[in-house]
C-alpha cells in the first residue's frame, strides 16, 4: 500500500507542471535526499526536500527510520576479524598465584610430543613429588 501510493504521488509536478523526479518508493525518496544534502541532515530537511522534489508526504518518524537504517548500511562495518596469535597474546598476562595459564598448557603439550609416554609419566611424578 506504501509504495502504491508513492508510486503514485511520485509524478507530482514542479512549479512549471513537468515531473520533476520519478520515485520508486519512500526509502529511494529518503537515499536520494540524502545523497543531495548529505548524512548530518535533519528530518525537518529531509521531509522539505522530499516534498519539493517528489511530491510525497513523510513523517519525520519515518523519515528517522529510513534514514538510521541506510546510514548503518552504508557508513559502519562490522568487527575486524580476530588474528589467530591474538588468543595467546591476550592469556599471556601475569597470572595469579598457583593457577595454570594457557601458555604454561601450551608448553607442557611441546614437552609431551617430544617426550614418550613412558618418560612424561617418569616426569610428572618427579613434579608430584
Amino acid at each position: 500500500m506504501a509504495k502504491a501510493k508513492a508510486a503514485k504521488q511520485s509524478e507530482a509536478p514542479a512549479d512549471d507542471g513537468q515531473v520533476e523526479e520519478k520515485l520508486t518508493n519512500k526509502t529511494e525518496a529518503v537515499r536520494r535526499a540524502l545523497a543531495k544534502l548529505g548524512n548530518r541532515a535533519m528530518p525537518l530537511e529531509i521531509q522539505d526536500f522530499i516534498k519539493t522534489h517528489f511530491g510525497v508526504e513523510m513523517t519525520t518518524k519515518v523519515i528517522s527510520v529510513y534514514k538510521s537504517k541506510l546510514v548503518k548500511k552504508k557508513g559502519k562495518p562490522g568487527r575486524k576479524p580476530k588474528v589467530v596469535g591474538a588468543i595467546a597474546e591476550a592469556t599471556s598476562k601475569p597470572a595469579a598465584h598457583g593457577s595454570v595459564t594457557f601458555k604454561d598448557l601450551r608448553t607442557v603439550k611441546e614437552i609431551s610430543d617430544r617426550l614418550s609416554p613412558a618418560r612424561m609419566r617418569e616426569l610428572v611424578e618427579l613434579m608430584t613429588d
